[in-house]
């Protein structure tokens, strides 16, 4: 079921094309009612999966800052909610930020393309690239 997966989550997950990002960069500004988002072509956060406690010396890594054991999810999705990119690597004691700074988008620096951005949470260091966190775009909306 495994492989099944990996084969398939190339065609479902994947970053839009250059000539794409104009067109993502437009529904977000449409969700987020203004133009400070046009050139976004995405949103960036984290998540913790619940898992069983791993047996082993390392299973308090694990433990996460609401007491439970988990592993860090971080994905990007577009205007639409459709998932851009995922990556699930860390146990649930690592800070948001160090999953960031090591994930394959950051390292890389595969996305997003020049003259755009994303936008992420505090845990998201203010860059120009690849991540920028939404309250440092000038007019941006704040929750």
């Amino acid at each position: 079921m495994c492989d099944a997966i990996i084969l398939l989550l190339g065609c479902v997950v994947h970053f839009p094309s250059v000539a794409q990002c104009a067109e993502v960069g437009c529904g977000i500004q449409q969700l987020a009612n203004s133009a400070a988002f046009s050139h976004c072509v995405g949103a960036i956060d984290g998540c913790h999966i619940r898992i069983k406690a791993p047996h082993g010396p390392h299973g308090q890594d694990y433990i996460n800052q609401k007491l439970f054991h988990s592993v860090q999810l971080q994905a990007i999705c577009d205007s639409t909610g459709k998932f851009l990119d995922v990556f699930v690597s860390y146990p649930g004691s690592v800070h948001d930020t160090r999953v960031l700074r090591n994930s394959p988008v950051f390292v890389s620096g595969c996305y997003p393309p020049h003259g755009y951005f994303l936008v992420g949470n505090g845990g998201c260091p203010c860059l120009s690239a690849p991540v920028t966190p939404h309250h440092s775009i000038p007019g941006a909306m704040t929750a």
